[in-house]
């Protein structure tokens, strides 16, 4: 059962001109085995040197080659080690990755939303830890690839989300201030980014088993906006229901 929001939660919306969203779990839902992808990392990152033990599967993927990196300096290992164990990690993942390209679904109401969001004249991208390939294979599957302006991948040059300066690239390249920007994710490094960015941020509460725990999980780490479904969001953004008509000549 979701929770109330906070009282002190102020009941605004901002003029916002660029939204920017996560992919995986907020617009379509991968069906990864993320399991076995922080697996590979782990035994990668064994092979590189890092000692047995000091990895978890429950460390997230950046959490795991941030871990094997820092680790690998300290014992004074060559900058080489952790660059070839990165390059190997990111072409295992990228090849998991595509292996489930064709389980990919889409999130209920998702390509309404976003073509409404189009016709109301926002800027749309993606911030994603996922690959180029995937990526872009995941939303023209899914037929949402045309409607955004810019997306940015952890196969793009530079920092990576839940880098902050991932997120500041991106609207920078969509010509989008950040106090008039929002990112939509539903994992706290989505949350960690857009804080970091100094970007407001909208946590995405899917529906199912697991959702009541992600929503605690989010709010401790401290969300204050949720919107539990596509619908919700939209309104959360716009200030208007989803199915309501765009205002004539929106411009933004």
């Amino acid at each position: 059962m979701p929770l109330s929001p906070p009282s002190s939660a102020p009941p605004y919306f901002r003029p916002y001109l660029g939204v920017i969203y996560d992919m995986d779990g907020t617009l379509v839902d991968s069906r990864l085995d993320f399991s076995r992808m922080r697996h590979v990392v782990i035994e990668l990152a064994g092979r590189s040197g890092v000692p047995p033990g000091e990895l978890h599967p429950t460390m997230s993927i950046p959490h795991l080659l941030g871990y094997a990196r820092d680790r690998l300096q300290q014992l004074g290992l060559p900058p080489g080690v952790y660059l070839r164990l990165e390059a190997e990690a990111n072409h295992r993942l990228d090849e998991l990755e595509l292996e489930a390209l064709e389980r990919v679904t889409l999130v209920p109401d998702a390509l309404e939303h976003l073509r409404r969001m189009r016709e109301s004249g926002y800027r749309l991208g993606i911030l994603t830890r996922s690959s180029e390939g995937f990526t872009r294979g995941a939303l023209k599957k899914e037929g949402l690839l045309e409607l955004f302006d810019r997306i940015r991948t952890r196969s793009d040059s530079g920092p990576a989300k839940p880098d902050p300066e991932s997120l500041r690239i991106l609207l920078s390249d969509m010509g989008v201030p950040r106090e008039r920007a929002v990112y939509v994710g539903d994992m706290p490094a989505d949350l960690e980014c857009a804080s970091g960015a100094g970007v407001d941020f909208i946590a995405f509460v899917a529906e199912g088993g697991s959702a009541a725990a992600r929503e605690e999980e989010l709010r401790r780490k401290g969300a204050r906006r949720l919107a539990h479904g596509i619908a919700e969001l939209h309104r959360e953004i716009t200030g208007r229901a989803l199915r309501e008509p765009p205002p004539t000549g929106a411009s933004r």
